[in-house]
C-alpha cells in the first residue's frame, strides 16, 4: 500500500473515532438524569476529540503546502518557544507532564514565527506524550542555546525511549513510533521549517532513560552558505558537538 493510501486510511480512522466520541457524548449531554460532574467530563472528551481532529487537519494543510514561502520577521526566539511551552501545557497530554524551561538567551532572528512555534510545539509535544510512558514522574525539559550564528531548542523527555526499528524513517512522512492517533506528521514538518530556517532537527539520544531531539536556526541568513558550512562567520569555528551549546 503507497504512503498516500496508509495516510488516507489512517486519517479516515482516526476522524471516525473523534466523531464517534463527539455524537455519543452529545447524546448523553442530552439527557436529564446525569449529574454536573459527569455532564463537565462529556464536555471536555469533546473539547479534546475537537482538539485531535483540528491538529490532524491543520498537520495535512502544513504538509501540503511545501514551497509556499511565509514572510519572516525579526524577533526573539524564545518569546516563541515560551508560547509553544504554554500550548503544550494546556493540551490534554501536557496537562500532568512537568515542563522545566531552562534560562532562555535573548537571542533574536529572521524568522517565520507561526511555523517556527508549529515546529517546536510538535517536538514538545512528542516529548510530552512520551514522557507520560516513563516509570518516573514524567518530565519534560527545554533548552535554548545560542553558539555563533545558530540557535539551538533542545527538548528532552524522561520516556522509554524510540524504538531503534523506528529511528532510521522517524522523519519520514506518516511514521508514528507507535502512537495510536498520530499523524506522522509532526517530525516531517519540524524539520522542514528547521531547514527553511538554515538549521534542522536532530534526534541527539534515545534510550531507556530518555530522548532528546534539537531543532537548529540559523541566525543571519543573508550569510554565504559557504560560510556558514565551513564556519568563516567572524566568529571562530562553529560548534559541531551540541553537547558542547549546554554547558
Amino acid at each position: 500500500m503507497s504512503a498516500i493510501s496508509r495516510m488516507a486510511c489512517s486519517i479516515s480512522h482516526d476522524m471516525r473515532h473523534s466523531l464517534t466520541a463527539i455524537y455519543a457524548n452529545a447524546e448523553f449531554l442530552e439527557r436529564h438524569d446525569i449529574c454536573a460532574r459527569v455532564r463537565a467530563d462529556l464536555l471536555l472528551e469533546i473539547q479534546e476529540a475537537v482538539l485531535a481532529m483540528t491538529e490532524r487537519i491543520d498537520s495535512l494543510l502544513q504538509f501540503g503546502s511545501s514551497g509556499r514561502k511565509s514572510p519572516h520577521v525579526h524577533a526573539r526566539v524564545s518569546l516563541i518557544v515560551e508560547k509553544a511551552v504554554a500550548a503544550v501545557k494546556f493540551h490534554p497530554d501536557g496537562r500532568n507532564v512537568s515542563i522545566t524551561v531552562g534560562k532562555f538567551p535573548p537571542t533574536e532572528a529572521d524568522i517565520d514565527a507561526r511555523n517556527l512555534e508549529s515546529a517546536i510545539y510538535n517536538l514538545l509535544l512528542n516529548a510530552c506524550q512520551a514522557a507520560a510512558r516513563s516509570t518516573h514522574v514524567p518530565a519534560v525539559k527545554v533548552h535554548l542555546t545560542e553558539v555563533h550564528e545558530q540557535i539551538y531548542v533542545t527538548i528532552s523527555d524522561n520516556g522509554p525511549g524510540i524504538p531503534a526499528l523506528v529511528r532510521r524513517t522517524l522523519f519520514d512522512p506518516f511514521v508514528t513510533a507507535g502512537k495510536p492517533n498520530g499523524t506522522g506528521l509532526g517530525l516531517t514538518l519540524a524539520r522542514r521549517v528547521a531547514e527553511e530556517h538554515g538549521g534542522s532537527v536532530g534526534l541527539d539520544k534515545s534510550n531507556r532513560e530518555g530522548t532528546a531531539f534539537t531543532l537548529s536556526l540559523t541566525k543571519n541568513r543573508s550569510l554565504p552558505l559557504e560560510d556558514l558550512k565551513s564556519g568563516r562567520t567572524g566568529f571562530g569555528p562553529v560548534a559541531m558537538d551540541l553537547r558542547t551549546a549546554h554547558k
